[in-house]
């Protein structure tokens, strides 16, 4: 059996960070891997933190086989990648899209975290506006966005009313 679980935040630099979490207790043995990816997130993490200044962008310096190298990453993508490391310390996957207007199906299916058949279903009951460019559906972010706010309103009055009558049934201790 498996839930997952969400999040849509707009990160730094214009870009929309998605995380989830899959609960599947089928995927236990990847529970080592994804703690192993938390802590050297977290400690990457903590030493990026450190040397992030405001508004300035940050020199770093890359080694490997085939020597070292010194690059300059923009402030904004410092701040992107310190947001992505805080997600991952939590064990949550993260999907990064770029902020645009437009959406094709798969981004839009990417953000909502459905299937694009699924979401063709969506768009194809009015559910989601979209318009057609040639032989291509594109879909308005800020529709897609509003889309996912309101799954999110209706799955809280759904459990509110579910609390309500568990309540009013007894059947909490």
């Amino acid at each position: 059996m498996a839930a997952k679980i969400a999040n849509l935040d707009e990160g730094p630099a214009g870009a929309e960070i998605a995380t989830s979490v899959t609960l599947d207790h089928q995927k236990s043995g990847q529970s080592k891997l994804v703690q192993l990816e938390g802590e050297i997130a977290r400690q990457a993490k903590q030493a990026l933190a450190r040397h992030i200044k405001q508004d300035e962008d940050l020199p770093l310096r890359i080694g490997g086989v085939s020597g070292e190298e010194t690059l300059l990453l923009p402030y904004t993508a410092a701040t992107l990648l310190l947001e992505i490391l805080k997600h991952m310390t939590k064990g949550l996957e993260v999907v990064v899209t770029p902020l645009q207007p437009e959406l094709t199906t798969r981004q839009a299916a990417e953000i909502l975290m459905v299937s694009r058949p699924h979401l063709v279903k969506l768009l194809d009951a009015g559910e989601i506006p979209c318009r057609w460019v040639g032989r291509h559906r594109r879909i308005l972010r800020d529709d897609v966005m509003a889309y996912s706010e309101k799954l999110g309103r209706q799955r809280d009055a759904f459990l509110d009313r579910l609390v309500t009558e568990s309540q009013e049934l007894d059947l909490y201790d």
